[in-house]
C-alpha cells in the first residue's frame, strides 16, 4: 500500500512540475496536474492540501538532493587541495541542474516574482547554497590558497555563469547554437566557470 502511495505521489509531482515548467505555476490548474498524472483530483489535497503546497514540495525536494549532493562532495576524501574541492562542487552543482533542468528553471522563475514562499525559499536554501561555495572562497583566503578577492561579488558572479544555461535553454539553442543538457557541452561548461574562477582567485605572484 505504501509503494503504491509513494508512486501516486511522485506521479502528481512529475505532472506538477510538467506543467508548471510549460505554462508557469499561474498557469496551471489542480484539475490539469491530477489529469496529466492521471489521479483523482483529491489525492492532490491529500498528499499537498494546494497547489502552493505542490510547488513548495518541489522546491524543498530539489534543494535538499542537491545540498546532499554538495556535503557529499564536500567531505569525501578525494581533494587535496581546496581548488580542487573548488571545482568538484562546481561540476556537482551544474550537473545537478542539468539533470533537474525543468525544477530549475522553474524555481528561478518562481524566485523572479515578489512572493512569501519566495521569501522563505531565498532566506533558508539560496542563502545555504551561497554559503557552500562562499566558505570555501573564504578558507581559501584565509589560507593563503587563494588571494583575497570580494566574496560576496564573486559568489554572485559564478552562479550567474553556472545557472544561465538551465534558465535560459532556449537563449543556448537559438542564439549560441549549443544544446545546454549535451555532455560537451556540460563538461565545456565546468571547464569555463573553473578557468574563469582560477583566474580570479590564483595569487599574483603565482600566475
Amino acid at each position: 500500500m505504501k509503494r503504491t502511495s509513494n508512486l501516486t505521489k511522485q506521479k502528481i509531482v512529475e505532472a506538477a512540475i510538467k506543467l508548471f515548467d510549460f505554462q508557469g505555476f499561474d498557469g496551471t490548474t489542480v484539475r490539469q496536474i491530477a489529469s496529466e498524472a492521471a489521479v483523482n483530483v483529491a489525492l492532490i489535497s491529500y498528499y499537498f492540501k494546494n497547489k502552493k503546497g505542490l510547488l513548495e514540495y518541489v522546491m524543498v525536494c530539489y534543494y535538499e538532493e542537491l545540498f546532499n549532493r554538495l556535503d557529499d562532495c564536500r567531505y569525501r576524501n578525494d581533494w587535496t587541495t581546496l581548488y580542487v574541492l573548488l571545482r568538484n562542487m562546481l561540476e556537482e552543482f551544474i550537473r545537478f541542474q542539468c539533470e533537474a533542468y525543468q525544477v530549475t528553471r522553474l524555481i528561478q522563475r518562481e524566485l523572479s516574482v515578489e512572493s512569501m514562499l519566495g521569501r522563505e525559499i531565498m532566506s533558508t536554501y539560496i542563502a545555504r547554497l551561497k554559503h557552500y561555495f562562499s566558505a570555501i572562497i573564504e578558507e581559501g583566503i584565509a589560507q593563503g590558497e587563494f588571494q583575497d578577492v570580494p566574496v560576496e561579488g564573486l559568489t554572485l558572479h559564478i552562479f550567474s555563469i553556472m545557472s544561465f544555461p538551465y534558465i535560459y535553454p532556449q537563449i543556448l539553442r537559438e542564439v549560441f547554437y549549443v544544446e545546454p543538457l549535451d555532455e560537451k557541452f556540460v563538461g565545456r561548461m565546468i571547464d569555463y566557470v573553473f578557468d574563469f574562477l582560477l583566474r580570479m582567485v590564483t595569487p599574483i605572484d603565482t600566475v
